[in-house]
């Protein structure tokens, strides 16, 4: 008789995080995307779950998040945008109107906007008036209907399809389209405010059905291992800068996980047995703090499982990894004496379903991911398998179709039916399968990049955590006093510590609001200054962020690194320019599969540049690197449209490109080109210097380039595949500089 063939199991943990928007003194929000999120993203995740009541999921549910559901859909609460929807139009000032101008269309438009014609009709005169009339003069152009139907239409079109669909009295907004009243708007929110408050008895529900495993996060989502410790940043990136001072209270990271688990506990009844450490960022202090309050198991990312075992996670040009069964199954983790079981999530097919299946149907998105869930269980043993796929739930949605709706219900199908698959709890899977493998140490790092560098080590991220070690060195001295306010501030410090944030803090993502979080966190620290009755100090009353000059010389003039493509020569790049595509702009992190980082710079002659690739990009010798680069100022507008990705990553960065210097991996040589006059590149005698090892290091002499002294220069980097567009970075802004004032005589064309 055959012995029975182990299913592969697949964990899907969902992240849902929003951070704190309010302000504890006012009680204003100061964003409305809690109530926005709440109708749109956390309930109609686990109802669409329910309808296959065979697939099981973890669902992680940060605190803060809980909080703010709970005082919109119990408190009343108010954020700018809630209460300018229900202000009479006629009580409206300049600064309102403004607002609304600028903020009432914050949602995807292709999927949420345009399907609605009168959304629609007010978008298009937005966007006529803006380029007519400075904006205090274009606001002066919208009617009073036109400013009612605006404030019904943000609020209705961020409902999830299913209960614009389903509730009536959504369903005859949405028809009618126009001319609504103070009574509509009234209705739509009184209508949040009811679905908001369904959504923790749902989730309750669901997990005590057993269908859904719910954890959390430490309360304010902060990096617990920067709080225990600033310079566990360098444990992946020994050059790191640093703050002037390292922030080491591990009392506050415990605090954080402490409360949530409280927060957890009172909500739900129970406290959870898995975390999802903010970021995923993990370290080895981590271990022991976790497993000493209760917790049983951890995920965290590919990228870290590698570094602590020091192996690369190699794939092939499918994505799939070759040695599969290093990443798909739990692992123990014993750090002093204390356990707990970590999960690591599968970046690419996170990925896929974060940033790229929103580009076809749901259909072909399931299949897709079906296919590749088929051809894993294939390449692994016959033996217990855990494929885990983590990633935020509820930020990629509006970029698919039907809210995500028609994929989800795809694939649950499909994996409901299959014989070989099995949905389940991560608790589940750890019940019945105990980890085989023991890792004695964590390495020091988060879903990004295997670091911290998102949150710490550039310019401004630094200076934000000087001034929250500042403020809280203030909050201990006071301990003793006696102040009535000292735990209030104690509070707001929690709060600055979450890691938001930071996040947007500096170079890279740019949420278009970043004024508004840096005014946030410094508002926050300047309550603590108040709460302790201490003068604030004068650095909290601007901003952090401090305007950057627009093009800055290329890093390191005289610069001559080893150009050996060899990791163990990163330190002649310190000091060089750095861009991390994981850091963002408007993809996000699509590029993270491909490229880890960039560093550049140049000496009297030449541009220098080196291509860090990330851990799961594997080249194949049909790839292809090029750099992309433009002048701006010259008249030149053509750029290549039959050459390869020239086009596609022309069409991603938004420029017209002038040269390509392309390093192809089957021949190992580096080529120049120059755009012609008709759309193709045409190849120059002069050759840039290249060499492949575990990075990509180029030297491209300046003369070779259209480009004078004191010439600004702009490029991105872009990688291909049989001409296929993967990567292109920066995804929006190019990387920028002057080339040196004092050159040789250069070969222009």
């Amino acid at each position: 008789m055959e012995s029975a063939v182990s299913k592969l199991s697949v964990a899907i943990i969902w992240h849902m995080h929003q951070p704190l928007y309010k302000d504890r003194l006012t009680g204003q929000y100061l964003m409305p995307w809690v109530r926005m999120h709440g109708i749109k993203d956390y309930l109609d995740m686990v109802e669409i779950l329910a309808e296959h009541p065979t697939l099981h999921q973890t669902f992680n549910l940060v605190p803060s998040l809980l909080e703010q559901l709970i005082d919109y859909g119990h408190h009343g609460a108010i954020d700018r945008a809630l209460e300018l929807t229900l202000m009479p139009v006629s009580e409206y000032c300049l600064d309102d109107r403004r607002y609304l101008f600028e903020r009432f269309f914050d949602l995807n438009w292709d999927r949420m906007l345009a399907p609605h014609p009168r959304y629609h009709e007010l978008a298009l005169k937005r966007n006529q008036l803006m380029a007519r009339y400075p904006l205090d003069q274009a606001v002066r152009h919208f009617t009073a209907q036109e400013w009612i139907d605006l404030t019904v239409w943000f609020n209705l079109a961020w409902f999830d399809p299913r209960y614009q669909q389903n509730d009536p009295d959504l369903a005859a907004l949405i028809a009618r389209d126009r001319d609504f009243t103070q009574v509509d708007r009234e209705l739509v929110v009184a209508k949040q405010r009811e679905l908001i408050r369904r959504i923790i008895p749902t989730y309750r529900k669901m997990a005590e059905a057993g269908q859904v495993e719910l954890t959390t996060t430490p309360f304010y989502h902060p990096i617990l291992p920067l709080l225990i410790d600033t310079d566990s940043a360098r444990v992946a990136l020994p050059d790191l800068p640093l703050p002037a001072v390292p922030f080491r209270r591990p009392e506050d990271a415990r605090a954080q996980v402490v409360k949530g688990l409280d927060f957890f506990h009172k909500h739900f009844g129970f406290r959870p047995s898995g975390m999802w450490p903010s970021e995923e960022s993990v370290s080895p202090a981590v271990v022991p703090m976790l497993a000493s309050e209760g917790i049983r198991w951890l995920v965290s990312d590919e990228g870290v499982l590698g570094r602590t075992i020091g192996k690369r996670m190699a794939r092939d040009g499918y994505g799939l990894l070759t040695e599969p069964e290093v990443l798909y199954q739990p692992y123990r983790v014993q750090i002093d004496g204390q356990e707990v079981a970590a999960v690591f999530r599968d970046i690419v097919l996170s990925d896929l379903i974060g940033f790229t299946y929103s580009k076809v149907t749901g259909q072909q998105a399931a299949d897709d991911l079906m296919t590749r869930l088929r051809a894993i269980a294939k390449r692994l043993p016959d033996q217990p398998h855990l494929v885990t796929i983590a990633l935020d739930g509820e930020n990629c949605w509006e970029h698919y179709a039907q809210d995500g709706a028609e994929f989800l219900t795809a694939f649950y199908e499909q994996i409901a039916a299959d014989p070989d698959l099995e949905m389940v709890t991560v608790n589940e899977y750890l019940a019945a399968n105990p980890p085989r493998q023991t890792l004695e140490t964590l390495h020091s790092g988060s879903w990004i990049s295997s670091d911290f560098t998102t949150w710490v080590g550039e310019p401004t991220k630094n200076r934000a955590w000087d001034c929250l070690y500042k403020a809280r060195e203030a909050l201990e001295a006071r301990r003793n006093h006696g102040l009535i306010g000292w735990e209030r501030a104690q509070e707001e410090i929690y709060i600055a510590e979450g890691s938001d944030w930071f996040w947007w803090f500096g170079e890279g993502h740019d949420s278009g609001q970043d004024e508004l979080f840096d005014y946030q966190f410094r508002l926050h620290l300047q309550n603590v200054y108040r709460m302790l009755e201490l003068p604030i100090p004068e650095e909290l009353d601007s901003p952090i962020t401090k305007p950057a000059p627009k093009t800055p010389p290329l890093p390191m003039v005289g610069l001559v690194p080893r150009l050996d493509g060899l990791l163990a020569s990163t330190t002649d790049w310190v000091g060089a320019g750095v861009c991390d595509p994981t850091l963002g702009q408007g993809a996000m992190h699509a590029a993270a599969g491909v490229i880890r980082r960039i560093r550049y710079g140049h000496n009297d002659f030449e541009l220098l540049v080196r291509v860090e690739f990330s851990d799961q990009f594997t080249p194949q010798p049909e790839d292809s690197l090029a750099l992309y680069m433009c002048y701006p100022g010259q008249p030149r507008i053509n750029s290549p449209v039959n050459y390869s990705f020239g086009k596609e990553a022309a069409e991603t960065a938004r420029y017209h490109f002038a040269h390509e210097i392309r390093y192809e991996w089957a021949t190992q040589t580096a080529t120049i080109s120059y755009a012609g006059e008709t759309f193709t590149w045409v190849p120059i005698d002069l050759a840039a210097h290249a060499v492949y090892a575990e990075t990509l290091d180029l030297a491209v002499p300046f003369r070779a380039l259209s480009a004078a002294p004191g010439q600004e220069i702009l490029f991105v980097v872009a990688v291909g595949r049989a001409g296929q567009l993967l990567a292109v970075v920066p995804g929006r802004e190019g990387l920028t500089g002057r080339v040196p004032s004092a050159m040789p005589s250069l070969v222009t064309f």
